[in-house]
């Protein structure tokens, strides 16, 4: 009787885990799966995305085209969003980013270096970054940009009496301090 319990209690468990911790968002539909692995190309589109199903079989898609509406994949609780490579473009080039904050706004950050190095010349090392919040009404706004802030974000975490009562900062636009700022932001404001 007890390992029966014991059966049922892990079973439970794993049944959980593989629910909450590996799944990709296609359009409006979540598909849970385990082993979640992807493929992105040269333009950070996705291009393959592979898992076991819930009876344990192996799934496949491929083909950028049958996965243009994949816009979050996440693994072990680590969640990546497709986000534009521009706001002002968001239909154009895109990234796949890590969450940051998770909530009623979110925040995305990327990060990539590049090194190349030319014979005779040295080397010479290239970034980019992108650091966006997403509104409620789905619309990214870059957090690095001064009009962004002034414009639509700082305006509309003011619209929350709630998070002006204990919020005490400047609106830093630095990693940190804006994190930290949205996480209190989505505690205090449903």
């Amino acid at each position: 009787m007890k390992q029966t319990i014991y059966l049922l209690w892990f079973t439970f468990f794993s049944i959980t885990s593989y629910s909450q911790d590996n799944y990709y968002i296609n359009g409006k539909d979540t598909v849970r799966g385990t082993n979640i692995s992807y493929k992105i190309n040269s333009q950070s589109y996705l291009i393959e995305i592979s898992y076991k199903d819930a009876s344990g079989s192996d799934v496949v898609l491929k083909g950028k085209k049958n996965l243009l509406d994949v816009v979050s994949i996440c693994r072990y609780g680590l969640i990546m969003d497709k986000i534009p490579q521009k706001v002002d473009k968001p239909k154009s080039y895109v990234k796949w980013a890590n969450r940051v904050v998770d909530g009623k706004l979110i925040v995305n950050y990327y990060h990539n270096t590049m090194t190349t190095v030319n014979v005779g010349a040295g080397t010479t090392t290239t970034g980019i970054t992108k650091f966006f919040i997403k509104m409620p009404d789905g619309i990214f706004y870059d957090i690095r940009k001064s009009s962004h802030m002034k414009k639509y974000i700082i305006p509309y975490l003011k619209q929350c009496d709630e998070f002006m009562a204990v919020y005490k900062g400047d609106f830093s636009k630095d990693y940190s301090s804006f994190v930290q700022t949205i996480k209190l932001y989505n505690s205090v404001c449903k």
